[in-house]
């Protein structure tokens, strides 16, 4: 079972907040679409949170943004309120390796160990 690490300051910290501001909507879906980053990301981003190739329009898609330039402007909410980066031409969710990427490595390190036992049984 995958897991995300949640802060209990995450509902009320101060970034979002932001996010529910410049979204529009309850603090509480605010801190839902973040549920929905966080738990996307353990699949879609790699271990330093680059969401590699995906656009604007691709992480609306998959946060379930309306389509075209109302999930373009929600997309770039999050990287306004700071939990989505901008470097160079890809996206990244914010100090994801210290939230994530240690999971990642042990998923990682469990793959390896689960394929080595597997080539010496052979």
């Amino acid at each position: 079972m995958a897991w995300f690490e949640a802060h209990d300051t995450m509902a009320k910290h101060p970034k979002t907040l932001k996010l529910a501001r410049l979204l529009k909507v309850d603090r509480r879906y605010a801190v839902g679409l973040l549920h929905d980053l966080f738990s996307w990301g353990l699949t879609a981003a790699r271990k330093d949170g680059e969401l590699t190739g995906l656009e604007a329009g691709d992480i609306a898609s998959a946060l379930d943004l309306p389509p075209g330039k109302k999930g373009e402007a929600g997309v770039a909410a999050l990287v306004e309120s700071g939990y989505l980066d901008v470097r160079g031409n890809s996206y990244y969710i914010h100090d994801w390796y210290d939230y994530a990427g240690k999971l990642m490595d042990k998923r990682e390190s469990d793959r390896r160990r689960k394929a080595e036992i597997k080539r010496k049984s052979v």
